[in-house]
């Protein structure tokens, strides 16, 4: 394995580290050493020029920095029918709203 791929698979294991982390710590009510932890997943990614998985991506709060948890930091809706179809998740610390649309295969 190359040099660049050591740090690429290292800098991915420090992201999965340190979430787990900033989730652990979200479920404890202290959430700014979260929002520390969230940060340097972020400057992580960026010095080791990898993307963050979809699923870390997604659960963490883009506005405030918070691990986003359904019940404790998260409000999830589903909305409309049809094609219209989205997940409106809400950060409750915040308000902040992202919108994910869902793709309807026509039969």
């Amino acid at each position: 394995m190359s040099k660049k791929g050591i740090v690429k698979d290292l800098a991915r294991q420090r992201i999965r580290w340190l979430f787990n982390l900033a989730a652990e710590e979200t479920r404890k009510g202290r959430y700014e050493r979260a929002r520390r932890y969230t940060e340097l997943i972020m400057k992580i990614a960026e010095k080791g020029n990898i993307k963050i998985p979809r699923l870390i991506k997604r659960s963490i709060c883009l506005n405030c920095g918070v691990v986003l948890i359904p019940g404790i930091t998260l409000s999830i809706r589903l909305k409309g029918e049809g094609r219209g179809s989205h997940i409106t998740a809400k950060c409750m610390l915040c308000g902040w709203i992202k919108r994910y649309y869902i793709k309807v295969k026509r039969i």
